[in-house]
C-alpha cells in the first residue's frame, strides 16, 4: 500500500544514523562518501541510503538534531529530581556521563562539521544547543547567583563546566577504577568548589 512505512523502517533508518556517526567521528564528514555509508550498512547500493535520506547533510543534522533533543529532554527530567542547587547540578552532570558513555561517538567532531550545513539547518541546531547549555547555566547561577551581576563571565563559565563533563568520554573507561558516579561526584565536587568561591 502507498504510504504505509515498512515495520523495519525505523530500525534502517537508526543503523544509517549509527553508522555515519561512527565514520563521520573517525574521518569526518567531508571524507565520508554515501557509498561508504551504505557499505558500512551492508547495503547493496547508495540508492539505499537515499530512500532514507535525500543527502549526506540532512543525515549530520539528524543526528545532531536528535541528540540535542534527547539529551536536553534527559538532563531537564534528571534535574528536576531534586530541589536543592548541588542536587540539581549533580544530577545533570552524571545524567550527561550517562548519555556519553550510551552513546560513544564523537561528539566534538560531530558538531565542529556543524558549519558545513545548510544556514537554516545550523540556525535550528544553535537553537537546541543554546536549549541544553541553558540548563546548565541556570543551576550554576543557583549554585551562586553573584555571578549574574558579572554576565560577561556567566557564558564562560557554563562552556568551562561543559568542557569538564563533555570531554569525558575520551579518557572514561567503564571497567577502570572509577564508575560514572565517582566522575560525576567528582565533577560535581570540583565544579561546585569552583563556583562557590568565584
Amino acid at each position: 500500500m502507498v504510504g504505509v512505512r515498512a515495520k523495519d523502517h525505523d530500525d534502517k533508518r537508526q543503523l544509517i544514523l549509527d553508522r555515519s556517526a561512527e565514520l563521520f567521528a573517525r574521518q569526518g564528514f567531508h571524507r565520508t562518501s554515501i557509498a561508504e555509508i551504505a557499505k558500512a550498512c551492508h547495503a547493496s547500493s547508495k540508492a539505499w541510503i537515499y530512500h532514507y535520506f535525500p543527502n549526506k547533510e540532512t543525515v549530520l543534522f539528524t543526528l545532531l538534531h536528535e541528540f540535542l533533543e534527547l539529551a536536553a529532554s534527559r538532563v531537564r527530567a534528571a534535574v528536576d529530581t531534586h530541589s536543592d542547587a548541588r542536587g540539581r547540578l549533580h544530577a545533570f552532570v552524571l545524567e550527561c556521563l550517562r548519555i556519553y558513555a550510551e552513546y560513544r561517538i564523537n561528539h566534538a567532531v560531530l558538531f565542529s562539521e556543524m558549519n558545513l550545513l545548510p544556514d537554516e539547518q545550523r540556525t535550528e541546531i544553535r537553537t537546541l544547543e543554546r536549549a541544553y547549555a541553558q540548563v546548565l547555566r541556570e543551576l550554576i547561577l543557583a549554585v551562586n547567583p553573584s555571578i549574574n551581576l558579572r554576565k560577561h563571565q556567566t557564558t564562560a563559565l557554563t562552556m568551562i563546566a561543559f568542557g569538564a563533563i563533555n570531554w569525558t568520554y575520551t579518557w572514561f573507561d567503564a571497567k577502570g577504577p572509577l564508575s560514572l558516579e565517582d566522575v560525576a561526584e567528582l565533577t560535581t565536587r570540583l565544579l561546585m568548589s569552583g563556583l562557590e568561591a568565584i
